[in-house]
């Protein structure tokens, strides 16, 4: 566990040269104009993203996750994410979320290492209760904390693509296959953008999906597809996105581990103040009473065995 994304310059001499060609716009054609920008601004769901970049402002997220094993055994584990994110001017600066898991085995080892856990971030640092900390924390303390070179939301069993992220969100859009009416979700109608994104794409607008896995993906790794839906509010804000891959884990045991994740953003606007829990109850890794250790990848490892 410890070693747990020149023309200025010829435009102003214009100016100088020639300057009764400039020309005043009158104050209607110049109000016309205005609203027109600000209606194709209202039409695009990055934009509309940005404009949610407000102090102390966030939006509810609801996750669920559906890890499906093709292996030696067929499984299925189920995990659900649910919390708040906060923004700041520049976009998401902190998150408190709370993670469960329906493991389909009976192995009391590895169900310790899929305990629930809720997890706070925030100005660089995590801080986790529960989860397989929870029995090797010493007494008094009940968050472990952790560094973060940038704040994460994804891990391998949440939502690969980020929509909270401008230039994620736009370059997921930018593979839009087809468009159809996706009912009503947060009090809104909504129009579901469908298509395929590759993981390597993902790496290089993805700051979350740099941060996961650590290095640039190469190979059939780099083309691995990543399908996805997102459903697009009246306002152009996201309220839905489902997104689904497949990875191969090739040797002795191959298995195929499927991924479908369902997330929900509710509340866009509301007001969220998120707070490091008290220091007195905070503990670090030198602190821990016990050595925790893991599976390699304890993902495929309930799968293989």
């Amino acid at each position: 566990m410890r070693r747990i994304i020149a023309a200025l310059t010829g435009a102003t001499m214009a100016a100088l040269i020639v300057p009764t060609l400039v020309t005043v716009t009158p104050a209607s054609a110049t109000a016309t104009r205005t609203g027109q920008a600000a209606q194709a601004a209202a039409a695009d769901p990055v934009s509309a993203l940005k404009r949610q970049f407000r102090t102390h402002r966030g939006v509810k997220l609801t996750e669920n996750t559906k890890i499906i094993g093709e292996g030696k055994k067929d499984r299925v584990i189920l995990t659900r994410r649910n919390g708040v994110l906060e923004f700041g001017r520049t976009g998401l600066v902190a998150s408190d979320l709370t993670t469960k898991f329906n493991l389909p085995i009976p192995d009391e080892e590895l169900k310790g290492l899929f305990a629930p856990s809720r997890t706070i971030s925030l100005k660089g640092v995590s801080y986790t209760s529960g989860g397989v900390f929870a029995e090797s924390m010493p007494e008094g303390k009940k968050w472990l904390r952790t560094n973060n070179d940038a704040l994460s939301l994804v891990s391998a069993v949440q939502q690969i693509i980020s929509t909270v992220e401008p230039g994620t969100l736009g370059a997921t859009l930018a593979h839009t296959r087809a468009k159809r009416s996706g009912g009503t979700w947060d009090g809104t109608r909504t129009t579901v953008h469908s298509g395929t994104i590759t993981l390597g794409e993902l790496f290089k607008v993805s700051p979350s999906v740099r941060k996961m896995l650590g290095k640039k993906p190469t190979g059939r790794s780099a083309t691995l597809p990543v399908t996805w839906k997102i459903y697009l509010g009246s306002d152009q804000l996201v309220r839905r996105i489902v997104s689904s891959y497949t990875e191969s884990s090739q040797g002795l045991n191959s298995t195929e581990v499927t991924y479908v994740n369902d997330s929900r953003y509710t509340g866009w606007g509301t007001k969220v103040t998120i707070k490091a829990p008290p220091a007195a109850r905070v503990a670090d890794f030198d602190e821990l009473l016990n050595d925790v250790t893991q599976p390699e990848d304890p993902i495929n490892e309930i799968f293989k065995n």
